[in-house]
């Protein structure tokens, strides 16, 4: 059946909150490719949003499920524990920043991870409040679309929203309200109004915790300064609150590291949530935390009908086990340093690309009109068009819509790495060079 036919039965049969960026229905996966409804071939650069970082269909992902689909497909693990639940947490816990103990909880997605660990900080110290940032993405379920900072499409109309959340400036650099000039001057304003804002505004005193993405997804891949987060976990610890780290798009990998916090020597959260490329597509999410801290939850406090459920953890353990057989953690660096390199040449090309950010396999550029570092949304929009009909998959993000964001497969090839560096070159020549004409 065709992209068109297809199109027409969602129209009737679908419904409409269901919103795709592109045009297209696709048929299979290989790799770092994709093919449509129309047998139209694209080099996918947003792999279900930072979802197949081994890329599509990897053979040993697919054998896993396959063994374990055969055995059994799923016995709720309150009923009766599968023994690759235990095997999973112990390897979180394992690859888990810094020294403490960790324990692990598993669900089925970003959101309900993100739920869980607040219900966790919460009933551990005792308090109600949570702080949460400008330019977050949560997810969107109650309380995670609460957390989370833009209102269009995400949470105009869903109120009342959850009580006892307040937010905070995320440091994003490129734009700031206090006019810093440089990284650590922005990192100091940005921790400084922090704190003024829970000691002034809040309490100390009512804080469970402190709710971060250390790249800011959603909001425009926006890295958050290594000495704001030291900072931020000084303050939660000083104060008696946690610090949840959200690594469910920057984690599993795509940055070079297993986590994004993994970059800055010493750096432990209290919780991580973790989901999207944990587990290669099955629906598997997890909060990880000290031990003290997840021990004093009791039974049956937390639960989930599928988290945990046994295909998704095989899925897990293999994906888990080809990012260090392959190296992969290397190889998002040396991706993303290409793709680093190759961007900043295209920013002294052209003006309007006002900023390349990111860490490892995980990269944005922000794209203006003007000095003023006006939003250019209308070029973006363009370049994804381009791109998607040249054969590669872009995704649009950020509060205003005018960044790229790249999210190639971390285990892609020189060749593959080549083609959509050319794709994108091309994109971005096609929205820009009619304005600097």
């Amino acid at each position: 059946m065709s992209n068109e036919s297809l199109a027409k039965r969602r129209a009737k049969y679908v419904a409409k909150a269901a919103y795709s960026v592109h045009p297209f229905y696709p048929e299979r996966a290989q790799g770092s490719y994709v093919w449509d409804a129309d047998g139209k071939k694209y080099l996918d650069w947003s792999v279900g949003i930072a979802v197949m970082n081994v890329g599509h269909t990897h053979p040993k992902v697919i054998d896993a499920v396959k063994k374990q689909a055969e055995k059994f497909q799923h016995i709720c693990f309150a009923v009766g524990m599968n023994e690759t639940y235990i095997q999973l947490a112990e390897k979180l816990n394992e690859i888990s920043a810094g020294d403490t103990p960790k324990k692990t909880f598993l669900v089925n997605s970003g959101a309900e991870a993100v739920e869980n660990a607040i219900k966790i900080a919460r009933l551990y110290t005792k308090r109600k409040s949570i702080i949460t940032f400008t330019r977050a993405f949560h997810g969107r379920t109650h309380m995670a679309l609460s957390l989370t900072d833009k209102a269009h499409p995400y949470k105009a109309g869903f109120a009342p929203r959850a009580a006892e959340i307040y937010r905070a400036q995320y440091p994003y650099c490129y734009r700031n309200p206090w006019g810093a000039k440089n990284e650590q001057e922005c990192a100091d304003k940005a921790l400084a109004a922090l704190k003024e804002q829970v000691k002034y505004s809040i309490g100390e005193e009512e804080i469970a915790a402190f709710i971060i993405e250390p790249i800011a997804g959603e909001g425009g891949f926006i890295p958050a300064p290594e000495s704001f987060l030291r900072g931020l976990a000084e303050y939660a610890k000083e104060i008696g609150a946690l610090w949840i780290d959200d690594e469910v798009q920057a984690g599993i990998g795509r940055t070079g590291k297993w986590w994004t916090v993994d970059h800055y020597e010493g750096l432990e959260p209290d919780l991580v949530t973790a989901a999207k490329a944990l587990s290669s597509g099955f629906p598997l999410s997890a909060v990880i935390g000290k031990d003290y801290i997840m021990d004093k939850i009791e039974g049956g406090q937390l639960g989930s009908t599928f988290g945990g459920n046994p295909t998704a953890i095989a899925a897990s353990l293999a994906t888990l086990e080809v990012i260090e057989e392959e190296n992969l953690l290397e190889r998002a660096l040396e991706i993303g340093a290409v793709l680093k390199e190759h961007l900043h040449k295209l920013q002294a090309k052209y003006s309007q690309i006002g900023d390349v950010r990111g860490i490892g396999a995980m990269i944005a550029l922000e794209v203006v009109k003007d000095a003023d570092k006006t939003p250019f949304p209308e070029a973006v929009d363009k370049m994804v068009d381009h791109a998607r009909d040249n054969g590669l998959i872009l995704l649009p993000t950020g509060t205003y819509g005018n960044n790229i964001r790249l999210l190639p497969p971390i285990n892609m090839s020189d060749a593959e790495l080549k083609e959509g560096l050319e794709k994108l070159t091309a994109a971005i020549e096609f929205a820009l060079d009619a304005v600097t004409a």
